[in-house]
């Protein structure tokens, strides 16, 4: 199972964070928690799907990972220049893993999430470094 999505517009705020911090610490919250659909919302994908594709995705998500997740690491950082950079996050808890992609840009303090990728495979995260 897999979820995806581009860039919000440059005029919709959604996919803007103060910080690098505040970026992490939601989707960290917000993945660990399973909270699925106020996190594609916020990260660009207000506008992607409907309220009926928005719920088959959350029911699909939860399907695959059924309990809260305990842990997570940054397993992957790379620095693209100009500010751009692309992560590898892994959350788990004991032998069920979610794995998150996602390129970001950092301007003024300010980061911008490009695009994301939510998998239960680490083969399609890691495919996209």
């Amino acid at each position: 199972m897999s979820v995806s999505t581009p860039a919000a517009q440059a005029q919709d705020r959604d996919s803007v964070f103060a910080d690098y911090a505040a970026y992490a610490a939601f989707v960290d919250r917000h993945i660990m928690e399973r909270d699925f659909v106020p996190m594609i919302q916020r990260l660009g994908g207000r506008d992607e799907y409907t309220i009926e594709q928005m719920n088959g995705i959350n029911g699909q998500l939860l399907n695959a990972w059924p309990r809260d997740f305990e842990k997570v690491t940054v397993f992957n950082e790379t620095d693209l220049g100009g500010g751009v950079r692309q992560e590898g996050r892994m959350y788990w808890t004991g032998q069920s893993y979610a794995y998150y992609y996602a390129i970001l840009h950092e301007q003024d303090a300010q980061v911008t999430v490009l695009n994301f990728y939510l998998h239960t495979s680490i083969t399609e995260i890691m495919n996209r470094f």
